[in-house]
């Protein structure tokens, strides 16, 4: 996944123009021989002559063949001398960019810098400024600068972790977290946020502190005592039986035993936020206001008007740590919804780094500046689906769920929208790569066969027992967010005619939504059929997301699945400490949920994109091709960088950020 060169190896190969020729000339050296043995005459008179006429241009013949055999050899000879010379040379055009990567990455871990800004896209919409009441990452892109957790990723995709607001911690037992607060953390003493009159700038943080961004989420209540289902961590803080405080450290008992909670500490979504400024403004969570925010992380944020431009400086009294972060800045500038504008303002080095939903728009822009810029390939945690409302009539026929799940066709969705960039993933991704049926596996299960005509076949019957024709219209919602991009703009009709196709009819119809619209309809169980995104992996072990997807009343329920043997078998799972028990209990669910028709939660896919950065631009990476495919804009904000010696930064100008 991480090199071009893979990709360049799935395309199809070509027969070169000599081989071509070289078929051809054999060719007509056969035909040539089947003329000669053609010849003769049928007077008996003639026999003797012709017996010696034959046997010369037999002779002929042979030493015709011989000629074209030897021709053959060489020929053969040349072009496999010909492809072992290519093959060495891309082994060494790979090693090359293999070693030019390496040193790169070398130079980041050895001769990082500090001061600079980097410049970033920022989104169109932001659905709140409360880190513990969104499922958007763009929020957490701004917010994990701002705030921290207890534990950060150190590596992301491995789930190795290592301190943030806690500096250590211990496990005693399969039911206890003891954490030790950093002594030295305050709240930012400046910005918006620190001026608000609600607000406590500058305090100490305190083991209050945590126990109240806590409670607020597994009560599911705001200060003012009302309950709100908005809180999307609401089921994991719900497994804790008892919040301890102590010397600056907390307990964390956990009501049984759960081998994935101290990975879910790290969880970006797991931001804490100041409880006097929060209580004040719950009541204006969807109003995005820089004033309303305030935090502990290594930067301040000093504007957020969406779709415009936000910022954030350093953070001077970060934990009482002078080296890190690195930047001084981070400036988002306004959203280019253009691809073309957006590859403009990347070329004229407006925007640091650059994506596309169409991979080849990257790989195009690198081709042309591959001295100043590197590409990184990662998967996306934001998941592509199918939702299907199967706690509601008609729905909740699963005949009707099992027949869309089957008629998905989600290699073609891959090929269509990302150029073939991407990998189908079954209810576990394929980026939790431990957990996840492997691909081969896939291969062979209804919905993901290779041979979609059995899938379709299955759908076509199922539909119809089950009275889909007589449902009448059925709007297929898009989010706005990702029909909003060029290159995704059909999506509603690829939808629409995929199902009209598979089930012979016309009653598909492709519309969108905003997701301030889907979002609330999911936390109500009352939406709309569904694919885009859905909300991030968040973690690399895959039994949370399971357990937050499939058990009865989990928070990410949203089709009030209630199966006991699912419940049973994923508790079991978070409690077993043998992960390879835990895999193969794990599996088996997933088998069962895709007997199923995914209950309405339909994965599709995870796809892969390629990013592209000037090589001044200096992110943490998982390896010098590789970036996260978790989120991970926590690590970057202490660890990326800018090299303002590297020949690449000629001509970059970056705005100013808003000072404080």
């Amino acid at each position: 996944m991480s090199e071009r060169t893979y990709w360049q190896r799935m395309r199809r190969r070509q027969m070169s123009r000599r081989s071509l020729l070289s078929a051809s000339a054999r060719a007509g050296v056969g035909a040539a021989g089947l003329a000669l043995v053609g010849c003769g005459d049928d007077d008996d008179d003639d026999a003797p002559a012709v017996t010696t006429t034959q046997q010369a241009q037999q002779q002929e013949q042979q030493a015709a063949q011989q000629a074209a055999d030897v021709e053959q050899q060489q020929q053969q000879a040349a072009a496999q001398q010909q492809a072992q010379q290519q093959a060495m040379q891309q082994q060494a055009a790979q090693q090359q960019q293999a070693q030019q990567q390496a040193a790169r990455q070398q130079a980041m871990v050895g001769e990082k810098r500090y001061g600079g800004s980097i410049i970033e896209q920022s989104a169109n919409v932001y659905e709140t400024w409360d880190p513990q009441r969104t499922v958007a990452s763009p929020v957490l892109q701004v917010l994990a600068r701002v705030q921290s957790k207890l534990l950060r990723f150190e590596n992301p995709n491995s789930g190795e972790l290592t301190s943030d607001l806690a500096e250590s911690w211990e496990t005693p037992d399969a039911t206890t977290i003891v954490l030790h607060l950093d002594p030295g953390i305050t709240w930012h003493n400046s910005g918006p946020g620190a001026s608000n009159p609600a607000a406590a700038a500058g305090r100490a943080f305190t083991t209050e502190d945590v126990a109240w961004n806590i409670n607020r989420q597994r009560n599911k209540t705001l200060a003012d005592g009302t309950e709100t289902g908005d809180f999307g961590r609401s089921a994991y803080w719900g497994g804790l039986d008892q919040i301890d405080q102590a010397d600056g450290s907390v307990t964390l008992t956990l009501s049984e035993p759960d081998a994935t909670y101290l990975q879910g500490l790290a969880n970006e979504f797991n931001l804490f936020n100041q409880p006097e400024l929060v209580s004040a403004n719950e009541d204006r969570h969807t109003e995005i206001d820089p004033a309303r925010v305030i935090g502990t992380g290594p930067f301040i944020l000093t504007r957020w008007d969406p779709g415009e431009g936000i910022s954030a400086v350093r953070n001077p009294d970060f934990f009482g740590l002078p080296e890190l972060p690195h930047l001084d800045s981070y400036v988002w500038v306004q959203s280019f919804q253009d691809p073309n504008a957006y590859r403009i303002a990347f070329e004229q080095k407006q925007v640091d780094s650059m994506t596309d939903p169409d991979p080849n728009t990257i790989l195009a822009i690198h081709d042309d500046r591959q001295d100043e810029t590197y590409l990184t390939y990662q998967g996306v945690a934001n998941t592509v689906a199918i939702f299907t409302p199967s706690n509601k009539p008609p729905w909740n026929d699963l005949r009707l769920t099992r027949a869309i799940d089957l008629a998905v066709n989600r290699r073609q969705l891959i090929q269509q929208l990302h150029n073939g960039f991407g990998k189908v993933s079954g209810p576990v991704s394929w980026m939790q790569d431990a957990w996840a049926i492997p691909q081969a596996d896939l291969e062979t299960i209804p919905g993901y066969r290779i041979d979609k005509d059995a899938d379709v076949e299955e759908a076509r019957a199922l539909w119809n027992a089950a009275g889909g024709p007589e449902l009448g219209q059925i709007d297929w919602v898009t989010s706005e967010l990702w029909a909003s991009r060029a290159a995704w703009s059909a999506t509603p009709g690829i939808i629409a005619e995929m199902f009209n196709r598979a089930f012979d009819t016309d009653q598909f119809n492709g519309i969108t939504k905003p997701y301030l619209e889907v979002i609330p309809s999911w936390l109500a169980h009352d939406f709309d059929p569904f694919f885009s995104w859905i909300p991030n992996i968040e973690i690399p072990d895959a039994r949370a997301d399971m357990i937050g997807a499939f058990t009865t009343g989990a928070g990410s329920n949203y089709w009030d699945i209630s199966d006991p043997y699912i419940d049973e078998t994923l508790l079991a799972a978070k409690q077993e400490l043998d992960y390879e028990t835990a895999l193969q209990m794990v599996r088996r669910v997933q088998d069962y949920v895709m007997e199923r028709g995914q209950f309405g939660r339909s994965i599709c896919y995870n796809y892969i994109f390629p990013a592209i950065r000037f090589n001044y631009n200096h992110p943490q990476l998982s390896s010098p091709e590789e970036g996260w495919n978790f989120l991970d804009t926590s690590l970057q904000a202490l660890e990326q960088w800018i090299d303002p010696d590297d020949p690449s930064i000629e001509g970059r100008n970056p705005p100013p950020p808003t000072p404080l």
